[in-house]
């Protein structure tokens, strides 16, 4: 190395295990706030399940931007968060496949991951077991066509 210059490594070290159990406290995520505003009553509203056991909800047409405004206001935004904004969240999340868009106004689905992840005997570290089916017309994706259809 050229004098006076000193080489320094740098190691980025994690925990082996997932994410939501390393030290300290992640950001809240958008899909976290929503599963948890349908299970409060001030917020149905705003949200409401369609379809509880199998994860598909469905935004209050006339509410969805006070919902938005809220979960801007939780996540510590300066400026006002507008129901257009956290729609293409929505979208990010239906290309990671966590929350599938359902083909009904305002109505979409958690994956069977993202339900197990956050039911409370996950946290328990029991075994729950989520199952998303078909109905007619492909309207609720099924989870062993989710692998195909999001490969």
């Amino acid at each position: 190395t050229p004098a006076g210059i000193k080489l320094t490594t740098v190691l980025e070290v994690r925990p082996a295990s997932p994410p939501e159990l390393w030290l300290g406290r992640k950001k809240l995520r958008l899909f976290e706030y929503l599963h948890e505003s349908l299970y409060d009553p001030e917020m149905e509203n705003c949200i409401q399940w369609v379809d509880k056991d199998n994860g598909v909800f469905q935004f209050v047409s006339k509410n969805k931007e006070r919902l938005a405004e809220l979960w801007g206001e939780r996540k510590g935004n300066r400026k006002i968060m507008t129901y257009q904004k956290m729609a293409r969240a929505l979208r990010n999340y239906g290309r990671t496949g966590e929350i599938i868009k359902i083909r009904r106004k305002l109505t979409y689905q958690f994956s069977a991951v993202v339900l197990q992840r956050l039911s409370p005997s996950y946290f328990l570290g029991k075994d729950a077991l989520y199952c998303q089916y078909v109905q007619s017309g492909q309207e609720y994706q099924c989870s062993d066509d989710w692998i195909a259809y999001n490969n």
